[in-house]
């Protein structure tokens, strides 16, 4: 069964990360709402749709982003809260997840027109990367050991 609280810890992540990537300063396009739909890719090849809501309020003058992300299927339920900073290049940051009563790190870095960060809690990794333009945001998560292989989600706002 999948591990979703590692995949809302992704998503929360990814908005942070496109603004970096999109040229803008690292948090001027992500506040507002956000929202779209994925799938979610299981090791046996079975694929389950996933409908998110993404919340992003700037602080810190910029340089921090408070995020939160609701996101449903038919078997699942996530609710995230993620802190995130990203200072030449870098994001850092950590992430909530308040159903499964989970956290961790996020850990990467801004690469050309997008990113690639690290994601861990305790029990799971994954990496995820991430394209953007102002109005829409395409991230790719590939995790270990929770039974997916693969996560796509599009999100917009435009």
């Amino acid at each position: 069964m999948i591990n979703l609280q590692s995949f809302v810890a992704m998503a929360s992540l990814s908005v942070v990360m496109v603004s970096a990537a999109a040229g803008a300063g690292p948090l001027e396009l992500l506040p507002g709402r956000w929202s779209g739909w994925g799938h979610m890719t299981m090791d046996g090849g079975d694929i389950e749709r996933v409908k998110c809501i993404a919340t992003y309020f700037s602080e810190a003058g910029g340089r921090e982003l408070r995020h939160n992300l609701r996101c449903a299927s038919t078997n699942y339920r996530i609710d995230a809260t993620a802190r995130l900073s990203i200072s030449g290049g870098r994001v850092s940051g950590e992430w909530v997840e308040r159903t499964y009563a989970a956290g961790g790190t996020v850990s990467g870095s801004v690469k050309g027109d997008g990113l690639v960060v690290n994601i861990t809690g305790e029990t799971f990794k994954a990496v995820m990367t991430i394209e953007a333009d102002p109005c829409m945001q395409k991230m790719n998560i590939a995790p270990t050991g929770m039974g997916v292989s693969r996560i796509a989600v599009t999100l917009s706002k435009c």
